[in-house]
């Protein structure tokens, strides 16, 4: 987990991931589903931080500026 290359890839699917909600922000900021639509995703949902820090919901992850995570490109 410590390699610089997995570090690396993360970040750059990051940057991609903030392009795309680019292009469309009112929408793509906090657009979260499935390939197939299933519902049963939702930016409610929990991630689990393994006890580091207290479990936060998806949406609070969404928007590269907001308070949880404060940087931009």
């Amino acid at each position: 987990m410590l390699d610089p290359i997995f570090f690396l890839h993360h970040a750059q699917v990051d940057r991609l991931w903030w392009q795309w909600q680019q292009k469309n922000p009112e929408k793509r900021t906090f657009e979260y589903n499935t390939y197939d639509g299933n519902p049963a995703v939702s930016l409610d949902d929990l991630l689990p931080m393994g006890g580091f820090a207290p479990d936060r919901k998806v949406r609070e992850f969404m928007d590269i500026k907001s308070p949880n995570l404060c940087y931009t490109y």
